[in-house]
């Protein structure tokens, strides 16, 4: 009987076996079932794949198994467009051989002729009304971020005879795993999690897209609500292109084909960000893990002598300050914080999350009236500080704000409470801590973790309201990105109150085991040399400003055990970079962000050279490609329409990221986030690899005689014909004229006052119109640059002081 079962078995496997090898439609039931035992798996929008016609799905390439749940997730049997090498592989070659009358191989690019024939048999599947996946990479991603999309793509439209459909579409989750080169090689390790989130998102064909700008947003009377809904645009707002057109006038340029997945894997990734564990949950989570409870996690240099805390220590402290604040902040759900970047600081902002609190960090460098201005618009009635830096930095507000100090918290605590706490740290997981301890599974992805006031440098400072949506996914999205491992040091001396100082600073180090070391003066040149220098740090954000400290004060190897150095705020010239890695050995990359992003945008990081293939990922110039989950697009300033690849215009970012809004300011919300797109204000384009270029602020352009100047690109002129070596000596701003609408007036140090007639002389030499070249009683001598505390050109001052100084001198001559 038993013998019978089995053959009965036997003979109905290899007869499905072989049905299915004759039928691969066959499996489609069976890789459906397989999917989804491995991956928790979820498809967006599969009804925009058109149920009839021929349609080109475009797709991100990220794994050696893209293809099997693109087949699962397709609502359409699938044609697939795979390289010849992979048939190279006996594995791969005998999975694929299931799939033989599904595919099509294109051929290696040494034949052309064979290309041009696969590419050809392509398009006939097309024209048959069938549905053909194609991988425009060619190969895959070696970083995570998408390759070069190849031209092939464009001459298989070219040969299509029938109305075929683009759709665009990404695969998100398997970065990092099995078959993908992410965290080691294919195939030859082991898998990162059990059954790990894994997504297909289908974006919209052009043809079912509104025409004309995008929709403005609308204002909302609850300042921390999203200001739109999801734009019904899709991934495909950037396929009007004037090149490559198909069937109907179809654009299908494979660079804007490229931008439409990369806003796929943007859409994907706010739908995704619903999963998304808070960061202050995801630290319990990190600090409660046996194997690390008692390796270092802070080394804090903010007082005194450098003090470092364990995972252990670190938890039990924020728990005990968490107890200590619970009473005595109450009801009131915005907290302020003014203590410096440090082991202070970091309590202060875990305690506030844990206690389900929204934290205000106060801009310490901005002064009086603008720290005031923070506590007005975010109600802050309750401070949290400490007595030694309110001794050095006092800190000036209303009688009725309440102010509470750590040394009171520290000494509250009782010697048993300690104990205890720290007995129940080491007894208990930290889901368990997480849920019935602290009670934190009852905070929401969209409840608000801090309000960052914006720097102030185009005007009074504005509340950024984030959300634990906007910060843990820009924290994750930052940590695969920078590719932080275990056991490497982030040197962290950006403040707090700044928008990546809290982010990447704070919060990244403590959702990774990496060990965090803090240091509250980045100006301290010779001091941050030695600590790094002590520290091994192998991470550290900083900007240009203060590399040209550190260029000047530090020796030679304080920075030799640095892999990365990440710079933003402000632009880092490729100069500076080169002097940088001639005397310290590394070589700084420059970032982008903004604070209502959260605030990383995109990074420069080292090119990558895996499984024999080199991937670009550092384009000197550029600010980098987007961090996972964002998308960077040109966008028209004033109509607000999408423009196609290598188009200049105002730089837009769509993702997860993105603010909850302004602080009490919906109509500034509406104005600034238009179908989740936000407006930067940054003008630039998008280089053809997927890099965006700034070119210069919007606002920093003088309108003179009805031309228009950018002032960012004579600052750079006139820095560049002076061979200051990256140092900033002048600045240059507009300010009214009657005669001519404006006019430019040069604020410098004194030391370039003797070249200035020669720096004034040199300029229409390096091809610059006259009417770019500021007069010379415009030219005013200052004692200093005006600056913010991060080093970033403070505009509003320069705009002040440059009214100031050129309201007592005599107007240029309009004649000139």
């Amino acid at each position: 009987m038993l013998v019978e079962a089995v053959t009965v078995l036997l003979v109905t496997f290899f007869a499905l076996a072989g049905a299915a090898w004759l039928a691969p439609a066959l499996l489609r039931p069976f890789l459906w079932v397989l999917v989804r035992v491995l991956y928790r798996f979820t498809v967006y929008h599969r009804a925009r794949v058109p149920r009839t016609g021929g349609v080109l799905v475009v797709s991100n390439h990220v794994s050696y198994v893209d293809w099997l749940v693109l087949w699962v997730a397709c609502p359409r049997p699938a044609t697939f467009v795979l390289w010849e090498g992979y048939y190279r592989h006996p594995l791969l070659r005998f999975f694929l051989s299931w799939g033989r009358h599904n595919t099509v191989r294109v051929a290696e690019g040494a034949r052309p002729h064979a290309v041009h024939d696969s590419l050809k048999r392509i398009a006939e599947v097309l024209d048959a009304g069938r549905v053909v996946v194609m991988f425009p990479e060619g190969a895959l991603t070696r970083s995570g971020n998408m390759l070069p999309f190849g031209r092939g793509v464009e001459h298989v439209l070219k040969f299509v005879t029938t109305d075929v459909k683009v759709v665009p579409a990404c695969v998100g989750g398997l970065w990092g795993g099995f078959f993908s080169h992410g965290g080691g090689p294919i195939l030859r390790k082991l898998p990162t999690a059990f059954r790990p989130r894994v997504s297909v998102l289908f974006g919209a064909a052009e043809e079912d897209l509104p025409p004309g700008p995008l929709p403005e947003g609308k204002g909302s009377e609850n300042p921390f609500e999203p200001p739109c809904t999801p734009d019904p645009r899709g991934a495909a707002l950037a396929l009007p292109l004037p090149s490559g057109r198909g069937p109907g006038g179809r654009s299908s340029s494979a660079p804007d084909l490229r931008l439409a997945v990369q806003e796929c894997t943007a859409d994907l990734a706010l739908l995704e960000s619903a999963h998304l564990l808070p960061v202050h949950r995801r630290f319990v989570r990190q600090a409660a893990k046996f194997r690390r409870l008692f390796r270092p996690a802070i080394t804090d240099y903010s007082a005194g002598p450098p003090r470092t805390l364990t995972w252990a220590k670190l938890l039990v402290a924020a728990l005990c300050v968490t107890r200590y604040l619970r009473p005595r902040v109450g009801a009131a759900q915005n907290v302020g914080i003014w203590l410096p970047t440090g082991l202070g600081g970091a309590l202060a902002n875990i305690a506030a999350a844990f206690l389900g609190k929204t934290s205000v960090n106060f801009n310490y460098t901005a002064g009086t009236a603008a720290v005031r201005s923070a506590a007005q618009q975010a109600g802050v009635r309750v401070v949290v500080t400490a007595k030694r830096f309110t001794a050095r930095v006092p800190l000036d507000l209303p009688a009725d704000v309440q102010l509470i100090y750590l040394e009171d918290a520290l000494e509250g605590v009782t010697k048993w409470q300690r104990v205890s706490t720290f007995l129940l740290v080491l007894a208990l997981p930290g889901w368990a801590i997480d849920r019935f301890v602290l009670g934190l599974h009852r905070h929401q992805i969209d409840d608000i973790i801090t309000i960052m006031f914006s720097s102030g440098s185009t005007g009074e400072p504005k509340g950024v309201v984030l959300t634990h949506r906007n910060v843990a996914s820009n924290a994750d999205a930052s940590l695969r990105t920078l590719e932080v491992a275990t056991g490497e040091v982030l040197f962290g001396f950006l403040p707090f109150f700044h928008s990546f100082g809290y982010t990447v600073c704070l919060w990244l180090p403590l959702n990774t085991p990496c060990a965090a070391v803090y240091f509250p003066d980045p100006r301290q040149a010779k001091e941050v040399g030695d600590i790094a220098r002590t520290t091994r740090a192998t991470v550290m954000a900083a900007t240009a400003t203060f590399l040209r400290f550190y260029m000047r004060r530090c020796g030679a190897d304080d920075f030799r055990t640095l892999r990365l150095i990440i710079c933003g705020a402000e632009k880092l010239p490729v100069k500076l970079q080169d002097e940088f890695r001639e005397k310290f050995g590394v070589l700084p990359l420059e970032g982008y962000g903004c604070t209502e992003l959260s605030p990383v945008v995109s990074c420069n990081m080292p090119d990558v050279d895996r499984g024999g293939r080199r991937q670009q990922r550092n384009m000197r110039g550029t600010v980098g490609q987007p961090i996972f989950g964002v998308c960077v697009k040109a966008f028209d300033p004033e109509t607000r329409v999408p423009l196609p690849v290598g188009a200049g215009g105002v730089l837009c970012v769509k993702g997860p990221n993105v603010m909850a809004g302004y602080l009490h300011q919906p109509e500034k919300t509406a104005d600034a986030v238009r179908a989740g797109w936000y407006s930067t204000g940054d003008a630039g384009f998008i280089e053809p690899e997927g890099f965006p270029r700034i070119t210069g602020r919007l606002s920093r352009f003088a309108k003179i005689a009805g031309e228009m100047v950018p002032l960012e690109k004579l600052d750079d002129e006139m820095h560049e014909a002076l061979a200051t070596g990256g140092d900033r000596v002048l600045a240059v701003a507009a300010v009214p004229d009657e005669k001519r609408g404006e006019r430019l007036v040069v604020l410098h140090l004194p030391e370039v006052g003797p070249r200035l007639a020669d720096l004034l002389a040199a300029l229409p030499k390096r091809g610059l119109p006259n009417l770019w070249v500021p007069d010379r009683r415009d030219c005013h001598p200052v004692d200093a640059m005006p600056v913010l505390g991060t080093g970033k050109l403070d505009l509003k001052r320069l705009g002040d002081l440059a009214k100031q100084l050129a309201g007592a001198a005599p107007a240029a001559d309009p004649r000139k």
